[in-house]
């Protein structure tokens, strides 16, 4: 035995175990003389004046016995032939070149690497069969189902791989816990999600609110902010509510304690999204966020002492369901009823499928290339009818060969259908042509191109106010003569009398497309004129539309783009970034107002790369376009820029910045998740509660945001795990909960 020591003695790395196991496996030399590191273990141990004696009473103990076979069986400790720690592989991560920098120099050819060190100890059995179940409970979210509807999953990982103790064990738990496995993850990705927000400046709130067919309304809360984590802008899903027939009060107070219970700071609450998007429901959007307001200014005035006068930010409407509306309302309200034509050749094939068959053969008989059905339309998404217009469009000769020639020789009872009394006369009217082309053109050219912008998942306020002022001037530009635009800014172009008849083009000049000029050829001089005279009316309804709704008369939102990279060294943006601090007291105080003039000084003589925003073409044989970053990747570089002291060059900037790229532009980034909550399903089919339906959302939104989509690269933590034992354990207490999660 070893002279006892207070220091470690590399002769102890050559002693075995009872068990016949070397201690070089896992005994590692510690912070101190004194102290000694057990990788087996991932604890550290002092063994003081023992020596040797405390090292050896710890090695067989069957507690340790246990965690060096899990971690042997688990390969988390592998065998090397090196001799040095220098001939670690250069790919090994870097929390496991710090743990090997410590071993001896000297040791034996038969000593082992710790592989996969992530400061968590090894782990147990157990504990690999539930790390297992995590990524299955995962996988099954990601897929969109609730774990009731992937049964006897367990039994199959079993039967594919039965060498395996992990599925064989996992197999025995039969998935019956899986939706408390669901309630762990969550309480862990949704505590983890707070952690990430609470070290923003500030955040907003983005709602979607989904009617559910025959049953309430359900809101899906989202958090934007900027990630730390990610070191960006980012949206994430927080939690649904699910409501009937409520005040408006309520839907306001039970954000207020769920913002309470989840630990959420709501003095950092920055923007409230729309609530309710419903425009004849818009007094209950802002009696909400006057609630919310007032109690985020008292929470405020109790935290610091100091009582501010402002609470919640805004920018104006979304500008996404200010242009869908504009653009539904243009049309409906004219007398061409463009919905009911579309929503006519739609439903009378989708109530037969012998006419869907008559109606292909028709195609394949006059050769017209498109071989697909009318699209069928959503209200709430009432612009997307332009592509079925536009499928109409293509197949015209088709309709009317069908319709008018056909149907009427192979069914005389056609005649007395309703449904098809209105097809045949739109196809006889030569006019319809021309309203569908003008309604193409204008979907095309103005609008469409629009909503796919605002679509976009990416922080664009600081070009928002641009897009909307050259929105409204494309549209003006249409109708009003071009002298009375010139020049004109986003402000100045709100004080055009666009519905003077002497300020718009002559017919000659109006903009309604080629396609639909030509058709005029064919219509009388009455026809022409009442055509023209629509499309006026359309015109200028939508303009008074798109003034009421865009944001243009918004101030904060016109000085937000002293945030782009191109501006930053115009006066201008200069004066917009101190009018924007100014106008914020509750988030920036007057010292940091002084210190805020300080750094943009430094901000503008700074030498900044152009490939922090802007993108090289990888094809320079192409045209060249230039093409930007998103913002928040620009500012992430200039937010690393350090001082000759090694300390942040922009604090105060950096607080604004990050503040002002967390506010919402528009529902583009969730109108995506419209449907996801319809994906999860239950084992019958019926609907999930909403319980079920926030841990299979929270999980789906953790996974795509830790791991890109893919489950097997989400972290697996000790932190995770440990959350999915406490509720399992809590579980087992109360079987009433468990059989609620079941559900």
């Amino acid at each position: 035995m070893p002279k006892e020591t207070t220091s470690l003695s590399p002769q102890w790395q050559h002693n075995t175990t009872s068990k016949g196991k070397s201690y070089s496996l896992w005994l590692r030399e510690g912070k101190t003389k004194s102290t000694l590191i057990r990788t087996a273990c991932d604890t550290e141990l002092n063994h003081g004046h023992g020596g040797w004696t405390n090292v050896k009473s710890h090695g067989e103990q069957s507690k340790h016995l246990r965690f060096l076979k899990d971690a042997l069986e688990s390969g988390q400790l592998k065998s090397s032939n090196t001799t040095k720690s220098s001939s670690i592989n250069n790919n090994i991560n870097e929390s496991l070149h710090r743990s090997i920098t410590t071993l001896p120099t000297t040791i034996n050819k038969s000593s082992y690497w710790p592989l996969n060190n992530m400061s968590d100890r090894q782990l147990t059995q157990v504990e690999k069969v539930l790390r297992a179940e995590c990524y299955w409970t995962m996988a099954v979210s990601q897929l969109g189902f609730s774990c009731a509807a992937a049964p006897n999953m367990p039994q199959l990982f079993a039967a594919m791989f039965p060498d395996s103790r992990i599925a064989a064990d996992l197999a025995k738990t039969d998935g019956q816990r899986s939706p408390v496995v669901v309630d762990g993850i969550v309480q862990f990705f949704v505590h983890e999600l707070v952690k990430d927000v609470l070290t923003a400046p500030a955040y907003s709130l983005i709602f979607d609110e989904n009617t559910i067919v025959g049953g309430p309304k359900q809101l899906d809360v989202h958090i934007r902010y900027w990630s730390e984590y990610k070191h960006g802008i980012t949206t994430r899903y927080w939690r649904s509510i699910v409501y009937g027939n409520t005040t408006s009060e309520i839907i306001g107070r039970y954000l207020i304690d769920l913002l309470k219970v989840d630990g959420l700071d709501l003095c950092k609450l920055f923007q409230l999204g729309e609530i309710i998007t419903n425009r004849d429901n818009m007094n209950s959007n802002t009696a909400i966020a006057m609630m919310i307001d007032k109690k985020i200014r008292m929470e405020r005035e109790t935290k610091t002492g100091v009582a501010v006068d402002k609470g919640l930010v805004s920018i104006g409407s979304c500008p996404l369901h200010a242009i869908q509306n504009v653009f539904m309302n243009g049309f409906t309200a004219s007398k061409w009823q463009i919905d009911e034509i579309v929503h006519d050749f739609s439903f009378f094939f989708a109530q037969s499928s012998a006419r869907s068959q008559d109606y292909l053969k028709a195609m394949e008989n006059i050769n017209s290339g498109s071989h697909q059905f009318s699209k069928q339309y959503v209200f709430s998404r009432w612009i997307e009818v332009g592509s079925s217009v536009e499928r109409i469009l293509r197949q015209w000769r088709v309709l009317i060969e069908y319709f008018i020639t056909y149907l009427p020789k192979v069914n005389k009872m056609i005649v007395t259908n309703e449904r098809w009394k209105r097809i045949k006369e739109l196809l006889e009217r030569k006019q319809v042509l021309a309203l569908l082309f003008f309604f193409q053109y204008l979907y095309r050219h103005s609008f469409w191109k629009r909503l796919i912008w605002l679509q976009k998942q990416l922080p664009n306020i600081h070009i928002l106010y641009e897009e909307c002022t050259d929105f409204l001037r494309h549209v003006l530009q249409c109708f009003v003569k071009d002298d009375l635009l010139l020049n004109k800014t986003g402000k100045q172009l709100l004080m055009v009398q666009f519905d003077v008849a002497t300020n718009q083009k002559a017919e000659a000049q109006l903009a309604i497309g080629e396609s639909a000029r030509n058709m005029l050829k064919d219509l009388s001089m009455i026809e022409k004129n009442l055509f023209m005279k629509d499309v006026r009316a359309i015109y200028s309804l939508i303009t008074r539309e798109l003034l009421h709704l865009l944001p243009l008369d918004n101030g904060l939102l016109r000085h937000l783009q002293f945030t782009h990279p191109l501006l930053r060294q115009q006066d201008c943006a200069r004066a917009s970034v101190m009018i924007v601090a100014r106008d914020l007291p509750q988030f920036i105080s007057e010292n940091e107002i002084d210190r805020l003039h300080a750094e943009w000084l430094i901000y503008e003589n700074e030498t900044i790369p152009d490939e922090w925003y802007e993108q090289k073409p990888i094809n320079s044989k192409l045209p060249q376009v230039t093409k930007y970053y998103p913002i928040d990747h620009y500012w992430k570089h200039i937010f690393s820029l350090k001082n000759s002291s090694g300390n942040a060059k922009f604090v105060v900037l950096g607080k604004l910045v990050k503040s002002l790229l967390s506010l919402s532009h528009g529902n583009g980034d969730i109108d995506s998740d419209l449907c996801e909550n319809e994906m999860f399903v239950a084992e019958d089919h019926s609907p999930l509660n909403i319980a079920t339906i926030n841990g299979l959302r929270a999980t789906k939104d953790a996974v795509r945001f830790y791991a890109g989509g893919k489950v097997h690269e989400v972290p697996i933590s000790k932190a995770l795990l440990d959350s999915v034992k406490q509720v399992c354990s809590r579980a087992s207490v109360n079987p009433y909960k468990t059989q609620q999660l079941l559900k």
